[in-house]
């Protein structure tokens, strides 16, 4: 998987690409809370959106300097997060695959 780190630190451009993405508004105001979870706990991440669902790609706690190196509190408080987010909406179902050391975390909509 082809990641820029540089792009993984800039919260507001991923943020605008949630919000232009052509989702319903309901799981726009999800995902915009999770990029602000995930960016306060200091987690290099991205956002691939696809058809009836949403990747997370988590890449590292900031200040590394290598894919797949997480500070354990900022991954437990992101995944309760997520958790939450499965559990208050039984429409989205959620899954998590590790690619070489990037955490996708896969939020699909029914």
């Amino acid at each position: 998987m082809d990641i820029d780190i540089e792009q993984c630190r800039e919260n507001d451009k991923i943020k605008e690409l949630i919000s232009v993405s052509g989702l319903p508004i309901k799981y726009i105001k999800i995902l915009l809370r999770l990029a602000d979870a995930i960016y306060l706990n200091a987690i290099n991440y991205n956002v691939k959106i696809e058809d009836g669902g949403v990747s997370l790609l988590l890449v590292s706690s900031k200040g590394e300097k290598s894919f797949g190196m997480f500070t354990t509190s900022a991954l437990t408080n992101v995944l309760y997060r997520i958790r939450e987010v499965e559990k208050k909406h039984e429409d989205i179902k959620t899954k998590c695959i590790l690619h070489d050391d990037i955490l996708e975390i896969q939020l699909k909509f029914s």
